[in-house]
């Protein structure tokens, strides 16, 4: 077989890759540590080969090596993009739990995350490994590789394409994700509310407390307490939140 021959197929192949490699670049999975590189570079080979033999396959050549790179470059933004999505929607109940950890007191409890290397509060990282398991039992995972396969349909691979109704859908998909972590953590803000309108109370009728030790004890019983109410009972606000931001996600590129 010529080399002008293989060259749609290998154009094809290496776009594939470039998209697929740039979204596992960015969606957290296996952390986002140096140990994680190579596992990402095998799933990232394996699933752009696996895409590449059940779509497009043909691809016709650029004529010069420049345009092969900003076709690769165009096909890795939209690779960066879809991570980014999935990162921003995981990022959720992250943000729910640096807010309530400010609201409690623990804003400076912080540790190392190991799935990130950074600090983060530990009530973020707990909120965190729920989502985490919560994706994987709602198979989103298996979803997200689904709209991944979608967009190669709604974006076909070589092909330019209109950056404008992604754009709009990120910064909806992130305004969203801002709200939702504000709505799943504001029960506990208005709990934490009222603790401190009643701690302020008794301050005033009993000026012999020590009110600083007591309602800083008061206060991380009663958000401990009331976290450990509203993940059970907030776990389907969270599930539905999930499934509308993969929709929107699918919508914005395509599916």
């Amino acid at each position: 077989m010529e080399l002008g021959t293989i060259a749609p197929f290998a154009v094809s192949l290496l776009l594939h890759f470039s998209r697929v490699g740039a979204f596992f670049a960015v969606v957290p999975i296996f952390g986002r540590n140096k140990d994680s590189r190579i596992l990402r570079l095998v799933l990232a080979i394996a699933l752009g080969t696996m895409l590449w033999w059940v779509g497009d396959m043909y691809v016709d050549p650029p004529q010069t090596a420049f345009e092969l790179g900003v076709m690769a470059i165009r096909e890795a933004v939209i690779g960066f993009a879809l991570g980014f999505c999935f990162a921003t929607i995981y990022a959720m109940l992250t943000i729910a739990g640096e807010v309530i950890s400010m609201e409690m007191g623990f804003s400076m409890a912080r540790t190392i995350n190991p799935d990130t290397g950074t600090n983060a509060t530990v009530i973020s990282q707990l909120l965190q490994v729920l989502g985490a398991l919560a994706v994987f039992m709602l198979d989103l995972h298996h979803e997200a590789l689904v709209i991944a396969k979608q967009t190669f349909d709604g974006l076909p691979v070589g092909k330019p394409f209109d950056y404008l109704p992604i754009w709009a859908g990120i910064q909806e998909i992130l305004s969203s994700v801002i709200q939702l972590a504000l709505r799943l953590a504001m029960p506990i803000i208005g709990i934490m509310l009222l603790v401190s309108s009643g701690t302020v109370l008794i301050g005033r009728a009993v000026p012999s407390i020590n009110m600083m030790e007591f309602a800083f004890g008061l206060r991380i019983l009663m958000a401990l307490g009331m976290l450990g109410f509203f993940i059970v009972e907030g776990m389907p606000f969270v599930v539905a939140s999930f499934e509308t931001l993969f929709s929107r996600v699918a919508v914005t590129f395509g599916g």
